[in-house]
């Protein structure tokens, strides 16, 4: 063999390899052995998976009582949480691949005609809900819009969201009986710090209690009906004294 043939061959073996060596390190990824969605998207599905994923990077489809089914797509940048109804597809929320699939929500009851997700965004962060019709994936409460808390009284679930005023601001807080719609508004005083936590701590036939702490603050009641002002309550919490309860009437 003379030496331009020698020289043939190893291009050519030089070339295979790389061929090799690119098809492996670049895995298609829509290969057989993953499942798309029929708008495109890979299914991101994590329920029996055998790798040791942390706890809330784990997430699957789940099957609604009216046989729609809730279940997570991904692309190389995003991901997404959608409610299916046979080949149709309805986003509920989407975000970054490098956030966790919770972030997204994860359904945490159902009712009739809704379902309750919530939505985890780790690192200590508070927990949002969100409420989803069945029929079309439509948020109950407006589009975009989450609540802080929950509760409930006998069949109704209770959920509670800032009412933003027209500087994004929330100047009062909604409570909502997401089975009838009505709508509760207590209004809240000026001034509070940004970093208050609200909560739905007691719920009846006819009131309900909303309690809420700056960060860092220790315990503090007040109710409508005492000596105590609510402004003289919210001083003392500024003064590091802690939490206020307000009763309201439903």
């Amino acid at each position: 063999m003379n030496l331009f043939s020698k020289i043939k061959l190893l291009f050519c073996s030089l070339l295979v390899c790389s061929l090799l060596f690119s098809s492996c390190g670049h895995k298609n990824k829509s290969s057989p052995g993953v499942e798309l969605l029929p708008n495109g998207k890979r299914l991101l599905d994590t329920y029996d998976s055998a790798m040791q994923l942390y706890y809330k990077e784990v997430v699957g489809s789940d099957t609604l009582l009216d046989g729609g089914i809730t279940c997570y797509g991904e692309d190389d940048s995003m991901r997404y949480f959608y409610l299916r109804k046979g080949n149709t597809m309805h986003l509920l929320n989407q975000s970054s691949v490098y956030q966790s699939p919770w972030s997204l929500g994860v359904v945490e009851e159902e009712f009739p005609d809704f379902f309750l997700v919530r939505l985890d965004n780790g690192n200590s962060s508070p927990v949002h809900y969100q409420v989803f019709n069945k029929s079309d994936g439509s948020n109950r409460m407006g589009e975009g819009r989450w609540g802080i808390s929950i509760n409930y009284w006998k069949d109704s679930l209770f959920l509670l969201c800032h009412n933003p005023d027209g500087n994004n601001k929330p100047d009062s807080l909604v409570l909502w009986n997401m089975l009838s719609g009505r709508q509760y508004k207590t209004p809240l005083p000026p001034g509070l710090p940004d970093d208050c936590d609200f909560e739905i701590t007691a719920i009846s036939q006819h009131e309900y209690r909303i309690s809420f702490t700056p960060s860092g603050a220790t315990n503090l009641n007040w109710k409508s009906g005492t000596k105590d002002s609510l402004d003289n309550a919210i001083t003392r919490i500024f003064g590091g004294c802690g939490r206020v309860s307000l009763l309201n009437r439903l």
